[in-house]
């Protein structure tokens, strides 16, 4: 089996994320990319290839273009406010969606209102790792299209959390719905996604919430009292009302 994976993917590195109101490092990082890869060295049968490069279009497909827009620009907008020592990360949550539905003009309330939490910070050089995670998927499609029976795209940062307009449990990007989406647009009328993570895939579920043509199954655990997933249990969710591309 071929695996897609970027380098690129190590320039998303964030210093801490916050747990039960402190400052703890990242456990999202590269080394856990490099887990995976160890792992597939380790056994024969696998090949690691580069992927091809897709650019922003197809995050439009899932993602409303402010939101894509935003993490473009965050964080050099952060940087101008506070400078390059510290990572751009949420701390000022904007009820937006329950008074006006208006974007924030400075960047504090930017993140706020593009987050669900606190552990999707960005760095200088996030958006080149989320897109990188977006080729490899975009990848992993061209080659099922092309008759390949099965293909393994190792993407990080991950992305079943985000949602058309937000980020968060160290999601910025759906990779997984952009690659069912790019299935639909190669000509496949029904696609699967079957999410095993231990966490409820909130973002691709309320990305096809409303759509007959891509099914979604998550599998993931329910105890609202385990620590830091108090937000996994299904949900009806609320749509985005900017307008995602098509």
């Amino acid at each position: 089996m071929k695996v897609i994976y970027s380098e690129k993917q190590n320039l998303h590195r964030v210093k801490y994320e916050f747990l039960s109101g402190e400052a703890t490092p990242c456990f999202e990082k590269p080394e856990r990319a490099d887990m995976v890869l160890n792992a597939i060295n380790a056994n024969e049968g696998y090949e690691v290839i580069a992927p091809k490069e897709f650019g922003i279009a197809p995050m439009l497909w899932v993602h409303t273009e402010d939101y894509v827009e935003f993490l473009q620009n965050a964080w050099n907008e952060w940087e101008a406010t506070y400078g390059p020592e510290r990572d751009a990360s949420p701390y000022c949550f904007v009820p937006a969606r329950h008074l006006r539905n208006r974007v924030p003009k400075d960047i504090e309330g930017k993140l706020g209102y593009y987050s669900f939490d606190m552990t999707a910070a960005i760095t200088k050089t996030s958006f080149e790792a989320i897109a990188s995670a977006v080729d490899c998927a975009l990848t992993g499609v061209d080659m099922l299209i092309d008759g390949d029976k099965a293909a393994f795209a190792l993407c990080r940062p991950p992305g079943h959390h985000a949602a058309p307009d937000l980020m968060g449990g160290y999601c910025y990007i759906n990779n997984a719905a952009i690659a069912a989406e790019g299935l639909r647009r190669k000509g496949h009328d029904k696609v699967a996604i079957l999410d095993i993570d231990y966490h409820h895939g909130n973002g691709t579920q309320t990305i096809f919430y409303d759509r007959d043509d891509v099914l979604f199954t998550s599998i993931h655990a329910t105890q609202i009292t385990i620590t830091r997933i108090t937000w996994v249990l299904p949900m009806k969710p609320v749509k985005a009302k900017a307008k995602v591309s098509t």
